[in-house]
């Protein structure tokens, strides 16, 4: 009687393990297929991220190069003009009143101190 106990109970222990791993497994195996799809879907949405990323700075680049090309032909209009405009005689009168000052349009066009 004792071995048929303990036969029983051996085999309802190795079913149980059975059916228990068989439900795992199958539990695993839907949710990694599930897990796949969205793991992909990552890489794909990450992948247009990099994308977009990639885009915005290349605009960006070409954007400043725009800015660099209009902030030179400001800067030469303004020297071509204050080569024609600007009377040398002021800017010379003007000039030790900037100092140690970097020289700017706006310092020689400016009115000096006692001036009104």
């Amino acid at each position: 009687m004792w071995n048929d106990i303990m036969l029983a109970s051996l085999i309802a222990l190795i079913l149980g393990a059975l059916l228990g791993a068989t439900g795992v497994w199958i539990w695993l195996r839907q949710r990694g297929g599930a897990g796949g799809d969205s793991v992909a879907e990552l890489k794909k949405e990450n992948a247009r991220f990099r994308e977009e990323v990639n885009g915005h700075f290349v605009q960006t680049a070409e954007l400043i190069n725009q800015l660099t090309d209009s902030y030179k032909a400001v800067f030469d209009h303004l020297s071509e003009g204050a080569d024609k405009l600007v009377d040398e005689d002021a800017v010379r009168e003007r000039m030790p009143r900037v100092g140690d000052h970097e020289v700017r349009l706006k310092h020689i066009g400016s009115r000096g101190e006692g001036d009104s």
